[in-house]
């Protein structure tokens, strides 16, 4: 149904994402498939860094997501307001005469309303991207000290075979 949220995905790599459009051959994909399977991946994992640092991380991925919510909720908020300025004008008229009309009662109440949908799923996919351990994903921050690791890889990689050619 379309007002049921849909079922999480097996959770992918960011090599593996459908519509990555990267440069890492298939035989690098495999070896960066590879060091994840393994116990212990060559990274360093969140864990491992020392607290100061920890503290450092979180107050970032703090910050980013209160911007990301703050910026998710000015819209409606100034849609309502704007929603609430038209009922008003409509109801009470202001140097206007107040209308007789439905239509701007309708859109107004649309404006006053429908904007909170909106937020509450822009809300939640923040909530799910800052949190995906909640919903069947890795940590986030280890997953984005993995991929740094990987690019630095797959950089130091394409360095060597570069200079290779150039002998």
């Amino acid at each position: 149904m379309w007002w049921k949220r849909k079922q999480k995905t097996e959770w992918l790599p960011w090599y593996r994402v459908p519509g990555y459009k990267g440069k890492v051959s298939e035989a690098e994909k495999r070896e960066l498939d590879a060091f994840r399977m393994q116990e212990r991946h060559p990274a360093a994992s969140y864990s491992d860094l020392p607290e100061e640092v920890c503290s450092y991380i979180s107050r970032l991925e703090m910050e980013n997501y209160d911007i990301k919510q703050q910026r998710a909720a000015t819209g409606p908020m100034l849609t309502s307001l704007l929603g609430a300025a038209i009922l008003g004008v409509s109801h009470f008229g202001v140097h206007i005469q107040p209308t007789d009309s439905i239509w701007p009662y309708g859109l107004g109440l649309i404006l006053l309303i429908a904007p909170w949908f909106i937020y509450s799923r822009e809300w939640q996919r923040n909530a799910d991207e800052f949190l995906p351990s909640q919903h069947g994903g890795p940590n986030l921050t280890d997953e984005n000290i993995k991929q740094e690791w990987e690019l630095e890889y797959l950089t130091h990689l394409h360095q060597k075979d570069a200079s290779k050619h150039d002998l």
